[in-house]
């Protein structure tokens, strides 16, 4: 999921690895309308959710695949019908002010390029590793003001044992591997994991005032192997999650 703050559009990639097919969505969430991308099915497992913004849906594709290398942005507009642009020599690497950072795939330590998020075409600003990466950190600070991801705590850091105390206090369930909190001004929303006798993880996302007190549990996924990051995030008091990996749910934050 990527969320576009700015037109509050959320977008999705939900994949079938079974039959190595990808699909794409956007919803508006004021509307919960839901619109697929118009994308040709026998390409679409080798294309990824990159990110929304600037009322675009940012796609990847891939350069060598065997190591996962994003090459290609394809920028659709947020009713999917229409492709906006294509850069097909360079690869997505965030959104600024100034536009869509990108660079070649066959030097990624070189200098970046900023494009236009209406034409992809080359603004002409050119900007080095640390530049880059300082645009992008100013930009997700306002762009992701009213929104709220949580942080990733793994087994062995402090914060991690403090969330796990707090679980097994108030849940009584004995967390493992990892964490995820958030914490807004009236909720705690914290996804954790607890583990089975066949050693699969069970993933759970609790929601508790700030006194401690629960106020939801819901188990969103089960017989897991691995963990997952960003399993939830709060947009305007709404909490956004997936349930069972085909799911969107929104819970409403209430004070």
């Amino acid at each position: 999921m990527r969320l576009d703050s700015s037109t509050a559009c959320l977008a999705l990639e939900v994949r079938d690895p079974d039959l190595l097919l990808t699909r794409f969505y956007t919803l508006d969430t004021p509307g919960l309308t839901l619109e697929e991308l118009k994308l040709p099915q026998a390409q679409t497992w080798w294309q990824g959710l990159e990110d929304a913004e600037h009322g675009n849906i940012y796609l990847h594709g891939y350069g060598n695949r065997q190591l996962g290398q994003h090459k290609g942005i394809l920028a659709f507009d947020a009713s999917g019908r229409n492709k906006v642009w294509e850069a097909a020599e360079l690869a997505f690497y965030g959104v600024a002010a100034a536009g869509i950072i990108a660079y070649n795939p066959q030097q990624p330590e070189g200098e970046l390029q900023v494009l236009s998020p209406v034409t992809g075409e080359p603004t002409g600003k050119i900007l080095s590793q640390q530049q880059a990466a300082g645009e992008v950190a100013r930009y997700n600070h306002t762009r992701f003001q009213d929104c709220l991801y949580p942080t990733l705590y793994r087994e062995g850091e402090v914060y991690f044992e403090q969330v796990q105390a707090f679980i097994q206090e108030q849940l009584q369930l004995q967390a493992v591997k990892a964490v995820e909190y958030a914490e807004t001004e009236t909720h705690l929303v914290i996804s954790f994991y607890t583990s089975g006798e066949d050693g699969k993880l069970q993933n759970e996302l609790a929601v508790f005032d700030l006194a401690g007190e629960l106020h939801q549990k819901v188990k969103i996924g089960s017989d897991l192997s691995g963990l997952g990051s960003d399993t939830f995030f709060i947009f305007k008091h709404n909490l956004y999650f997936i349930l069972n990996k085909d799911i969107l749910q929104v819970f409403q934050l209430l004070a």
